[in-house]
């Protein structure tokens, strides 16, 4: 993506409200400020210029996943460009009183100086995250983080970068970066391995252009990964079949009922069952972790059911009404009906509270 595109699109993804996050809303001015501010501070490194950059990504940018991603594409493609072929390039350059102009620094050291903005980001949230105290007031997700991550390591392969035959002049400081990445514990052994033999690693540019672009493209996956594995734990809004909210009252889950038997008993009346089922309490939210677990549970069970015989081995012991205890731990106790202790003690609790 070429950096006119990126910074088009960053700049439009800014204007747009994000009604899926508590970004606020940005003007025009405030946006092209901010992409300025990002081209001074990599042009003139200093505490202030690093900071206001790094607050206003804090502020406004990181509580949202879709604008996280165009600035990291943005960053990304700023990072490559690096040659003074606009004016936004020699922003913070001119010297107002002397009327010269400052020389601006080399390509490596541009590139340093936007990986030093992405890594005070970085620390800040991943500090703030850590503190139960603070994390409670964060509103950013784990994806903005690990989107800001992988922009950091693109940084620092193309700050890594030399032009010449030998090292890099920036690459004492980016192997600095990386160790107090390590302290932090914000990367993977793995990661941090392949990190630290990849900038010593004498490329081409076309060889680091390509490195980069299959970086992208497995952080890509990797988000669909996340993504799809998120989507399968959102509830659904109504109690229906699959992709079918207009399910007639005969073909509905029997839950339904249950439902209303608790709402208004007996007889169970067909004509008051809702098409396309009752409105859950946390539809279209995330399933909780206590339902996640009962539904990995009930679903190891219901394999369990394709079991031939019981292994003794997995047997602790036997109560006094023929019930199995487990030795695993996570596995429950079920009574000759199929329920499990902990399921009806949930149930009787939830009998004692309202029903809606």
């Amino acid at each position: 993506m070429s950096i006119s595109v990126a910074k088009a699109v960053f700049t439009s993804t800014l204007l747009r409200r994000d009604f899926d996050s508590a970004a606020p809303d940005i003007s025009r001015d405030d946006a092209v400020l901010f992409t300025r501010a990002l081209s001074r501070a990599s042009n003139i490194c200093t505490k202030s210029e690093v900071k206001a950059c790094k607050d206003f990504v804090i502020r406004n940018v990181i509580p949202s996943t879709t604008r996280t991603t165009a600035l990291s594409k943005y960053l990304v493609a700023l990072g490559k460009s690096c040659t003074p072929s606009n004016p936004d390039d020699l922003e913070g350059l001119d010297d107002s009183g002397t009327g010269k102009s400052r020389e601006p620094p080399t390509a490596a050291f541009r590139r340093l100086h936007l990986l030093y903005v992405v890594h005070d980001v970085l620390c800040f949230e991943s500090t703030r995250l850590k503190d139960a105290a603070h994390a409670r007031q964060v509103s950013c997700n784990p994806a903005c983080i690990e989107v800001v991550k992988s922009t950091a390591q693109s940084l620092a392969h193309l700050a890594a970068h030399s032009e010449g035959n030998g090292p890099s002049t920036t690459l004492a400081s980016i192997q600095r970066i990386v160790d107090y990445w390590e302290k932090l514990g914000l990367f993977t052994p793995e990661q941090r391995s392949d990190l630290r033999s990849s900038i010593t690693t004498t490329r081409t540019w076309e060889d680091l252009d390509r490195h980069l672009a299959s970086q992208e493209a497995k952080a890509v996956l990797d988000e669909q990964r996340r993504k799809g594995e998120e989507s399968k734990w959102i509830l659904p809004r109504q109690h229906h079949l699959p992709h079918d909210p207009t399910t007639p009252w005969h073909d509905l889950p029997a839950t339904n009922a249950l439902y209303q038997k608790r709402m208004r008993g007996f007889p169970i009346r067909a004509n008051a069952l809702k098409p396309g089922g009752v409105y859950l309490q946390r539809g279209g939210q995330q399933a909780s972790e206590s339902l996640r677990r009962d539904v990995e549970q009930l679903h190891r069970e219901a394999l369990r059911c394709f079991d031939k015989y019981t292994d003794a081995e997995e047997v602790k012991d036997v109560d006094a009404l023929g019930s199995m205890v487990w030795k695993d731990r996570e596995r429950p106790t079920r009574n000759y009906y199929g329920f499990t202790y902990e399921g009806i003690a949930k149930r009787k609790e939830a009998d004692r509270q309202p029903a809606w």
